[in-house]
This record gives structure tokens, sequence and C-alpha cells, in this order.
């Protein structure tokens, strides 16, 4: 075994001894079946959710720890495999060589920098937030004059909310033709108001 080699079984070595101490300290965190055991309460049925915000916060967070340990607990234990029977410090998508700067900081590492890239996907310099990229219409922007489509998108929303800014005075006046009477209505018999009703009806 060469020296970079049994550098790296080393620092996988310590990285599990670390992961195994914090992993047995936070063994019992997912046999709790809920908050109550956990807190040791005898019930939290009449406290106020605020009162025991900070249990159920600091459990959240310890069992997402956790778990994230374990996690890499298995891809130490992985790459200490792969030590064994010779396969360590290769790509397991390319199957190229991972660089020595790379393992040295995650002596763990599954991929090189290129495929982890690929497997990351979207790259943080993506000019709007990543989540519109799984939004629908309304909720992501549907600026659609480039399509053949003629529904109530994006830039006709901007459109409505331009006009509306343009109008003077705009909660003091009303915006269009219609009144909070008539509007909604289907129907002319829909729009006759109570008062005009009554001044029909016979003395």
């Amino acid at each position: 075994m060469d020296k970079k080699l049994r550098r790296h079984k080393l620092q996988l070595e310590q990285i599990k001894k670390k992961l195994l101490a914090q992993t047995q300290f936070t063994e019992g965190l997912q046999e709790h079946e809920g908050l109550r055991d956990a807190t040791q309460e005898l019930s939290v049925i009449d406290n106020h959710p605020a009162d025991i915000a900070s249990e159920n916060y600091e459990r959240a967070k310890d069992i997402s720890l956790h778990e994230k340990n374990l996690l890499v607990l298995n891809k130490v234990e992985e790459a200490l495999e792969k030590i064994s029977v010779g396969k360590y410090g290769y790509c397991e998508n390319c199957g190229k060589a991972i660089p020595e700067a790379r393992l040295d900081a995650v002596p763990y590492a599954e991929f090189c920098f290129e495929c982890k890239k690929k497997a990351e996907g979207v790259p943080h310099d993506y000019p709007r937030p990543i989540e519109e990229l799984n939004l629908m219409s309304p909720f992501a922007r549907t600026f659609m004059g480039d399509k053949d489509y003629t529904g109530y998108d994006g830039e006709d929303a901007w459109q409505d909310v331009d006009q509306y800014e343009k109008l003077p005075h705009v909660f003091y006046r009303e915006t269009s033709d219609e009144s909070d009477d008539t509007i909604g209505a289907v129907e002319d018999i829909e729009r006759i108001s109570n008062d005009e009703y009554k001044k029909q009806l016979p003395d």
C-alpha cells in the first residue's frame, strides 16, 4: 500500500471513529414513538404549541443530523472496502481517477468533479430560484408570447397590474363601468337591486 493510500485510509478510519461515537450517542432518537416520549412529558395536549416548539425543533434537528451521520458512515465504510479490494480513488460513474485534491478534502468521495456537477444538476448561478424549474402555472414565470398560447399568462397579468397602477386615486373611484352591485352578475335580472324591486311593487 503506497503512502497516499495509507493516508486516505487513516483519514477514513478517523472519520469512522468520530461518526460511530456520534451515532451511538443519538442511537435512541428514532426509537421514540412521539414527541411525548422524546420530551418525557406526561402529555403535550394541554400545552400550547409554542411551549414545546424548542423541544420539537431540537428533536427534528437531532434526527436529521443522525440520519446524515449514518449516510456518511455508510460512504466511509464503502470507501474502506474499496481500499481493501483495490478499487479506491476511481469515479463510480466514468471510471476515471478522482483527483488527489478531492480525495484529500472528501476521502469518501464517490465521483470526480465533472460527474458530481452533472449529478447535482443545475449550477448555483441559475438566475431564477431553482424551484421554478418544477413549478407550473400560475406560480412559475408564464410569459408565453413566443408560443401559440391564448390563455391568461404572466404577460397578461403584468399588463393588468401596469394599467391598474396608472389609474389616479385608484382606491377612491371606480376602476371600471361596473359597480360593486353589478360585479358577478350573469343575467340582467340579477342586476336589479332591492330598492328598484320595491319601487315596482304596488302600494
